[in-house]
């Protein structure tokens, strides 16, 4: 909930990376070295560490964590992450709330694309071709949803590289918060979400 003091006690398991988390799209004013881009605002923790995480929440909205250290985000190590807020103007507007992540999905590890992407041989910055895409994390998933209610879809776009499109046949949605920013109402009937956008 916004307002809330979260205090997340992290050890890296990895074997063999450095690590960190970053809380994407939180301000982190005042309380800069959570922020989690290593060597940026800290050191990587190295493998057999640990590190708490402990800032307030002062925002609201739809956000994400993720890995901030090389290429290790994109191959899982993300999550949503979700700051509630009783005073937002549609709290008691909707029945029930689902968390929809979309993101690319390549078969090999990133620290195995980033050198090919990131080359001299690659002028143009052309960017790989996902080898397919997930929806919360599968190729397989189904929402059942009732007549009559309705739903607060919160969508993050997890990628790596590649913007998603959204949309429900037959369907307008309303628009009420872009970014962790809450908006003037406005409908759509299709959304696009480049990488990191949420809705």
């Amino acid at each position: 909930n916004k307002g809330d003091r979260v205090v997340v006690n992290m050890h890296n398991g990895l074997g063999d990376k450095t690590t960190s988390i970053h809380w994407h799209g939180m301000y982190q004013n005042g309380t800069n070295d959570m922020d989690g881009p290593a060597m940026v605002t800290q050191c990587p923790v190295v493998p057999g560490s640990s590190m708490t995480y402990n800032f307030t929440v002062n925002q609201n909205g739809t956000y994400w964590y993720h890995c901030h250290t090389d290429y290790c985000y994109p191959d899982g190590y993300r999550a949503p992450f979700i700051v509630h807020d009783e005073e937002s103007y549609f709290y008691d507007d909707y029945d029930e709330e689902m968390v929809l992540t979309m993101t690319d999905w390549y078969h090999d590890m990133t620290e195995d694309i980033g050198p090919e992407f990131m080359s001299l041989y690659n002028p143009t910055g052309a960017e790989p071709i996902p080898n397919s895409f997930l929806f919360n994390n599968s190729v397989r998933q189904s929402y059942p949803v009732e007549a009559g209610k309705t739903y607060l879809l919160r969508l993050i776009n997890i990628a790596t590289f590649v913007g998603q499109y959204f949309w429900i046949e037959d369907h307008q949605m309303r628009i009420v918060e872009i970014d962790g920013i809450y908006v003037d109402e406005t409908e759509a009937d299709l959304l696009y979400l480049s990488a990191a956008q949420r809705y």
